[in-house]
C-alpha cells in the first residue's frame, strides 16, 4: 500500500510539473509574440526606402502629392497603416477620385492614383455659398474645389458652366449633356447650363450671341426641341439675331432681339406659336 500511494503522489507530481511547465512555454510564446509585434510594428523598423507612382497624373500637382507620400517614409512595412494613408490623400488632395496602395517587400511602396476627370465648371447656388467660387464637376457629378495653378485656369476656363445646388449636381450634369446633344442640330452647344436660386433652368449657348434661353422648371426638354425645331428649320436665319428666348409657354415662345436691323418688320417683335 505504501508503495502504491508513492507512485500516486510521484504522478500527481509529474502531472503537476507538466501543467507548469506547459503554462510557462505559454506565457513565454504569448510574451514573445507581443515583443515581435511591437518590434516590427516600430516605425523605424523595416522603413520603406521607396515610393512608386505607377501611373501618370495629368492635373495633380507633384508637389503636393509628394508631401502627402513623403510620410509614409516614417513609417515601416509593417506599421504603415493603409487605410488612414488613403484617407490623407483623399482627403487633402481633392484631385484623387481613388487610390491603390501596395507594399512590395521589403522597402518599396506602389501608389496607383485615380484623378477626377472635369467635365464642367461648376457654379453653386446653395445659401450661403460665395458666388465668386467656381469649382469643378466631375464625370460622374462630383463637385470638387481644387487650388488651380495658372496653367490650369487657362485649361479649364473654357469649360461649360454649370450652375445648381450641391443636392442635385448629378441631376444638372445628365439634363444638361442631353441639352447639348439636342443643341447640335443647331450647330451650337452649352455655355452655361442649370437653375439659378428659384430652380427654374436657363441656358447659354455657345454662339457669337451668347443666346440666354429660359426654360422654367417643367416640361423643359420639350420646350427646348420646340426651340431647336423652329430654329433649325424656318427661323434658322434669325439665330444670330437672338438676345434671350423665353419658352416657359404652354404652346410657344418669345423672343428679345439683339439686333433688330437684321430682322423683317414683321419679326422684331413677335411670339411664336405651334
Amino acid at each position: 500500500m505504501a508503495n502504491s500511494d508513492a507512485e500516486k503522489n510521484i504522478e500527481k507530481r509529474a502531472k503537476l510539473l507538466s501543467r507548469i511547465l506547459l503554462l510557462m512555454i505559454l506565457v513565454l510564446t504569448l510574451l514573445t509574440s507581443w515583443w515581435l509585434i511591437n518590434w516590427l510594428n516600430k516605425p523605424g523598423n523595416f522603413s520603406f526606402k521607396k515610393i512608386e507612382l505607377i501611373n501618370q497624373l495629368h492635373n495633380q500637382e507633384s508637389k503636393e502629392l509628394t508631401s502627402i507620400a513623403a510620410k509614409a517614409l516614417n513609417g515601416g512595412f509593417f506599421s504603415l497603416n493603409i487605410e488612414q494613408f488613403k484617407s490623407e490623400f483623399l482627403t487633402q488632395l481633392p484631385w484623387v477620385k481613388s487610390v491603390a496602395i501596395r507594399k512590395i517587400w521589403p522597402d518599396k511602396l506602389l501608389l496607383e492614383i485615380v484623378e477626377h476627370k472635369p467635365v464642367a465648371r461648376w457654379l453653386s447656388v446653395d445659401k450661403n455659398m460665395p458666388e465668386t467660387i467656381t469649382q469643378l464637376l466631375s464625370q460622374q457629378g462630383h463637385i470638387f474645389t481644387p487650388d488651380l495653378s495658372s496653367r490650369q485656369k487657362k485649361k479649364f476656363m473654357y469649360m461649360a458652366l454649370l450652375t445648381g445646388t450641391k443636392n442635385n449636381a448629378q441631376q444638372v450634369l445628365k439634363n444638361c449633356v442631353q441639352f447639348n446633344q439636342q443643341l447640335k442640330l443647331l450647330n451650337s452647344g452649352i455655355k452655361q447650363c442649370g437653375m439659378n436660386k428659384r430652380r427654374s433652368w436657363r441656358i447659354k449657348l455657345f454662339t457669337d450671341n451668347n443666346v440666354a434661353i429660359k426654360l422654367g422648371k417643367k416640361n423643359i426638354t420639350a420646350h427646348l426641341e420646340r426651340f431647336i425645331k423652329a430654329f433649325s428649320g424656318p427661323l434658322k436665319i434669325y439665330l444670330k439675331a437672338v438676345d434671350i428666348a423665353d419658352l416657359r409657354y404652354a404652346n410657344g415662345f418669345s423672343i428679345k432681339w439683339k439686333q433688330v436691323n437684321l430682322l423683317p418688320d414683321t419679326a422684331q417683335q413677335h411670339t411664336f406659336k405651334n
